[in-house]
């Protein structure tokens, strides 16, 4: 565990990513790919849309901080 700051970094990035991960839930395309999706263009879509990017972006935060933390423990 010599480098400390890469271990610190990918620890917060995955507890930022399991917060946002509490809140939003997975991805529907991982949860419930069959779930119906609104009609493009209106306000229900737009909200949709950034929901379902805010939850990938949770996913990937939290898979790329255990990355780099689990990378900074092993160099």
């Amino acid at each position: 565990m010599d480098e400390l700051w890469i271990v610190c970094l990918g620890l917060g990035m995955i507890w930022q990513g399991l917060l946002i991960t509490w809140v939003s839930g997975l991805p529907l395309a991982i949860r419930a790919p069959d779930t119906p999706k609104p009609q493009a263009g209106t306000p229900e879509a737009f909200g949709f849309f950034w929901i379902e990017q805010y939850r990938f972006i949770g996913l990937i935060l939290a898979l790329a901080g255990f990355v780099l933390a689990m990378t900074g423990w092993l160099i």
